[in-house]
């Protein structure tokens, strides 16, 4: 978060500019296309991991094919307003939103890269 807010100009005590940076969530980051990812209550956590995983891997194709996404985790938190918004009659659980489309490279946003920790500092590999 301090890598994207610094790119928005949002410094960390600005708790007016960070709840602006939220609130983008229900704009779509501008992007012309939304996706809500959901799944029948009835299922637990289990599915809820694989569909994360087929999420990823829908982000990583929409790369292949030259867009960009944005997954927003803020929309589980208010499920009856997307559900109300978007006409979702068939009680899905919403999981999460992801915004997609092509790159405004003019967004400073776009611009953040953040830095990973090694395979080996997050991974134990054994032998079975």
């Amino acid at each position: 978060a301090v890598a994207l807010y610094s790119k928005m100009g949002i410094e960390r005590g600005d708790k007016e500019g960070r709840m602006r940076a939220v609130l983008r969530n229900f704009e779509f980051f501008d992007a012309p296309y939304i996706a809500f990812i959901g799944m029948n209550p009835n299922f637990g956590t289990t599915v809820a991991i694989d569909v994360g995983m087929w999420a990823q891997t829908l982000m990583l194709t929409m790369v292949a094919f030259g867009l960009h996404s944005c997954p927003m985790g803020t929309m589980r938190n208010y499920p009856d307003m997307v559900r109300d918004a978007f006409d979702i009659q068939d009680g899905t659980k919403i999981l999460f939103g992801i915004s997609f489309g092509y790159e405004d490279p003019a967004v400073p946003a776009n611009e953040t890269r953040t830095t990973r920790d090694s395979i080996s500092t997050n991974i134990v590999f054994k032998s079975a």
